[in-house]
């Protein structure tokens, strides 16, 4: 069964601009998918869809073979890795608290620390750094941060928008790299948005975006 399915998904804006074409394909436990496309193909809004921020104007999504999305028991399903990492959390609580409490949030809230831990190693992010605060991390740390809070929760789907683009090209290689591998390791679907082909080439398939016509 793939852990995402995506069907005729379309979305628009104000009195029906489109922003997204009809859009459609599956991810594989552990299989990675790059989604690539100029400026207003609809990428982020893509992203936005799968993560459940936002509704299609039509089709549908399925996470883990239930229409999405789910509810409130569900949500830990898919987790997102955003583009400004050390905004995503909480500036003035330690990187641990802002884990727990995602943690806490969207799991039953039993063994926090062995969760944190256990992700934090899959992300390859020094415990340590896990009791500084955003604005005291790189980038590069920030972003493993945040790949550990979504690991933590145990989701079906991972999405990826832009999750490099505030990083130079060597912490962007070992970034979008670390994710893939991740997606593999964890049997994890990686959702990965992307304007960088040489980040899209680490991806086991690469899906381009068309703008829609007005």
């Amino acid at each position: 069964m793939s852990a995402l399915v995506v069907e005729a998904v379309t979305a628009a804006y104000g009195r029906g601009r489109p922003v997204l074409s009809p859009t459609s394909f599956d991810i594989a436990p552990g299989h990675s998918l790059a989604v690539v496309g100029r400026s207003g193909a609809g990428k982020s809004t893509l992203a936005e869809i799968v993560l459940g921020l936002r509704a299609a104007a039509s089709g549908s999504v399925t996470v883990a073979g239930r229409a999405w999305p789910a509810g409130r028991a569900h949500r830990h399903l898919v987790q997102g890795v955003p583009q400004d990492a050390a905004a995503a959390f909480v500036p003035r609580w330690t990187l641990r608290r802002s884990i727990a409490d995602a943690v806490r949030r969207l799991t039953d809230g039993h063994d926090v620390d062995r969760r944190i831990d256990r992700a934090s190693e899959l992300a390859d992010l020094d415990r340590s750094l896990l009791d500084q605060r955003p604005s005291e991390v790189s980038g590069g740390q920030a972003q493993r941060a945040a790949i550990t809070r979504a690991l933590a929760v145990d989701p079906a789907v991972l999405v990826a928008d832009e999750p490099t683009s505030a990083l130079d090209p060597s912490r962007t290689a070992a970034v979008s790299q670390a994710l893939v591998d991740l997606a593999r390791s964890t049997e994890t679907a990686l959702l990965l948005v992307t304007h960088d082909p040489a980040v899209a080439a680490r991806c086991d398939r690469t899906l381009t975006l068309i703008a829609p016509s007005a």
